[in-house]
């Protein structure tokens, strides 16, 4: 497996993560040094982002919000890497029954809250809507929903065949989630708490209080700084999304994201 060169596949990520509406700030997290890649300078990127766009969406019109709680899987011991390996610098993870390395605090972050997360990414990376939408606070998909089609003229299924093909071009076609980590993010401007700037761009575009809003609907609401990657059709890992904020909300046991 060939190293590839960090700098590029972080650029890639950053701009695929500015079509996720709910997720916010950068962060500063330390990259991987296991991503594989093709050789420098290979032209790799033949993929067909606008075809497989069309694909999802039509995929897409007939499928339902998800209302059910997603079926999370299960967790299984903590590993620890050998102290030579590759992925020794990530620290300790555990494997979820979908075959995902999920790295976490367990003292900060429930694993249910993760099992959410993977299951959010797993529906982009099979294109599942109602998967996708079971992992979204529902008054999130009501107000973006109405927000798009106010101000671009397409609808929330649109917008996640956008964030499909968007990712799905990083990977250049197909890809299977590896890895996922979540951490503590750091304070983004002094004296604001975090979830307050998180909820500032909903709340104008919304037209509302949507941050006092949810703070009403739900039980709890979790700030965390989170990074994905994902092997290619070829077995190349490589880095999905570095380094940024999420929040969850969490209501009867069970975690909603915005985004």
């Amino acid at each position: 497996m060939k190293k590839m060169k960090i700098t590029a596949a972080v650029l890639a990520a950053a701009a695929a993560l500015q079509c996720f509406a709910g997720c916010g700030k950068k962060d500063e997290i330390k990259v991987p040094d296991t991503t594989n890649s093709t050789a420098d300078g290979e032209n790799v990127n033949n993929f067909d982002a606008e075809g497989y766009y069309n694909k999802v969406l039509e995929k897409v019109q007939s499928a339902e919000v998800g209302t059910d709680a997603p079926q999370l899987g299960s967790l299984g011991d903590v590993v620890t890497p050998e102290a030579d390996s590759e992925e020794s610098n990530l620290g300790t993870y555990r494997v979820s029954s979908n075959g995902v390395k999920l790295y976490f605090n367990e003292e900060e972050y429930a694993s249910n809250l993760l099992l959410t997360l993977e299951q959010y990414f797993l529906s982009y990376q099979n294109a599942d809507y109602t998967k996708y939408t079971s992992c979204v606070f529902p008054s999130f998909i009501d107000e973006m929903g109405t927000y798009l089609q106010k101000d671009y003229g397409y609808d929330f299924k649109t917008s996640f065949a956008k964030q499909c093909a968007s990712l799905a071009n990083i990977m250049h076609g197909d890809y299977k989630i590896t890895r996922i980590r979540v951490e503590k993010p750091k304070q983004h401007t002094e004296g604001v708490d975090n979830l307050d700037s998180y909820f500032k761009g909903m709340d104008e575009h919304f037209g509302k209080a949507y941050h006092e809003q949810v703070k009403g609907e739900c039980n709890n609401l979790i700030d965390a700084c989170f990074y994905v990657m994902g092997e290619d059709s070829n077995g190349n890992e490589s880095v999905i999304v570095n380094g940024y904020e999420i929040v969850f909300a969490e209501k009867d046991g069970r975690y909603y994201t915005f985004g």
